[in-house]
């Protein structure tokens, strides 16, 4: 019994996995673009922090609080959620497979000629920005890769995705 009880205790204490989720041009999990912070929150079951961009409030970048989503960012302007973000550590990847660390090249092998292909706007070549556009480019995924060649940050959402710092 003593040995019953301590399986259960063990299990109950071990860390909670990472969702399963894919970061898709409409959301991630239960998070859909469009959505307002109190629709996500709702949905994700977590609270989101983060500061405003501007005076205003009119723009947004929060993470929650979940540690099982650390790395994951959540854009909002004018109040609906515009542009999903994942950095390291995330574990995040695409339906097709991409995520952080991944390379151009995997990108241009899952992705093919639909890419739009543009040098990174602070590191130059041959860092850059590969855009896959779906909804005719009302929705899409940007990947950013380094000097290395590999992907450091990828967004996905509306076209806020092509903002370089943040909200502008």
């Amino acid at each position: 019994m003593i040995g019953v009880l301590f399986f259960l205790g063990a299990a109950t204490s071990a860390p909670t996995a990472a969702p399963a989720w894919k970061l898709t041009v409409d959301g991630l999990g239960p998070a859909r673009i469009g959505m307002t912070r109190s629709q996500v929150t709702k949905a994700l079951k977590s609270k989101l922090e983060g500061e405003a961009f501007d005076n205003e409030g009119h723009c947004l970048e929060l993470f929650p609080e979940r540690e099982d989503l650390e790395g994951t960012y959540f854009m909002f302007l004018d109040g609906k959620l515009s542009r999903i973000s994942i950095i390291e550590p995330s574990t995040v990847v695409t339906p097709r497979g991409i995520g952080v660390g991944s390379t151009a090249d995997d990108i241009r092998k899952a992705y093919g000629a639909g890419l739009e292909i543009s040098e990174h706007h602070y590191s130059g070549a041959p860092a850059e920005y590969l855009d896959y556009w779906l909804k005719g480019k009302r929705r899409g995924v940007r990947f950013e890769t380094n000097t290395e060649r590999k992907v450091v940050v990828f967004h996905a959402g509306d076209d806020s995705i092509g903002l370089v710092e943040g909200c502008a």
